[in-house]
């Protein structure tokens, strides 16, 4: 029989990851990738946290992380860093557009913007690069993929 202490110190040499609403318990020592379809989560809508995205979308390409998917890392813009991506701001945002650019071209990510964001502002969907795909509504959008499955990172 195992006494509540020696239940303690079992548990504490186990890991518990939470992704979505899925609980993964894994031995330190055994760490496997942790699979399933991704979405950044993008909050509070500035450069620095766009491109921090970007970085940690890259490494989880590049096997350097716990996670690993099949599928492109959904990322849905829907506020301020869209302007990031207009045609007369590349010049200043450059290394951040060339960086979503290179992911999209490699299938790691999916960049989406809100059409009702960009209406408002008025920006029209060829002032951004082709590998933006516009979505009705960003918010929704990001509901749809939590629902399909999608978990943040």
């Amino acid at each position: 029989m195992v006494s509540l202490a020696e239940s303690v110190v079992i548990q504490s040499e186990r890991s518990t990851q939470l992704i979505g609403s899925t609980s993964v318990t894994q031995s330190l020592d055994e760490e496997k990738p942790i699979t399933g379809k991704l979405q950044a989560n993008i909050a509070l809508h500035t450069l620095a946290e766009l491109q921090q995205l970007l970085e940690r979308a890259e490494s989880i390409a590049n096997g350097e992380t716990l996670y690993n998917t099949e599928d492109p890392i959904a990322v849905v813009l829907h506020g301020e860093e869209i302007n990031a991506f207009l045609r007369s701001n590349y010049r200043t945002n450059k290394p951040l557009v060339d960086l979503a650019a290179r992911l999209d071209a490699f299938n790691v990510i999916d960049v989406k913007v809100c059409r009702r964001w960009m209406g408002a502002n008025g920006i029209m969907a060829n002032d951004l690069p082709p590998f933006i795909e516009p979505v009705p509504f960003g918010a929704g959008e990001v509901q749809r993929l939590k629902a399909a499955g999608y978990a943040y990172f």
